[in-house]
């Protein structure tokens, strides 16, 4: 069985991604990245930028980098980025689980509905943490499964499914978080009906 980040959602079926699932999820995504104190000449990473579908709510006074390993999905975001006349945005190829940055880089790092899909989400959070500056933060948009017993079962019962889909339905948001150098400031669903979260997190040290 091919693993969440291999599957064709992410891969042929990109042309079809911002119809799809974009429609579902970009106010969420816009709606936290306008609420966000970016400061002019910060410098912030989005990992997973897909197609592009948050670009336009950056703040232009800010650098952001957004990186991808879908090659049909970043393309769609360059296009975006041309097209609009974005500088203040670069876009390359990136692995979530090998942050090709040094440490400390960032003063945001933002991800939104990718820890679900990649193979070692613990890994792909510590990356994040790593290329993030002390005292910045970290904000995930993320299906996360409920800490309720019941429906945490039944999560991992569709979860055969939901994995062939692109995504696992297992993933806690605690199996991110605990033990790391930060200070959660925000982990909580967008609404009583959301399936959906955002965690925001301030980096220690």
């Amino acid at each position: 069985m091919a693993e969440p980040h291999e599957s064709r959602v992410y891969s042929d079926l990109a042309h079809l991604y911002d119809q799809v699932f974009g429609r579902a999820f970009v106010d969420n995504e816009h709606g936290v990245i306008e609420s966000l104190p970016f400061r002019p000449g910060q410098q912030a990473l989005e990992v997973g930028v897909g197609t592009g579908i948050s670009l336009d709510a950056y703040p232009p006074y800010i650098h952001l980098t957004g990186i991808d390993p879908a090659a049909g999905m970043l393309a769609q975001a360059v296009a975006k980025t041309s097209e609009n006349g974005w500088r203040h945005i670069a876009l390359n190829r990136g692995d979530a689980l090998n942050l090709d940055f040094p440490d400390n880089s960032f003063d945001w790092v933002l991800s939104f509905h990718v820890m679900t899909v990649v193979p070692e989400p613990q890994r792909m959070m510590a990356e994040m943490i790593r290329v993030c500056r002390p005292g910045g933060r970290i904000v995930v948009i993320s299906h996360f499964a409920s800490a309720n017993p019941i429906l945490y079962f039944m999560a991992r019962i569709i979860n055969p499914v939901t994995k062939m889909l692109g995504w696992t339905t297992r993933l806690r948001a605690r199996d991110v978080l605990d033990g790391q150098p930060i200070a959660v400031e925000r982990n909580d669903r967008f609404s009583a009906l959301s399936v959906h979260y955002c965690v925001i997190a301030r980096k220690e040290g």
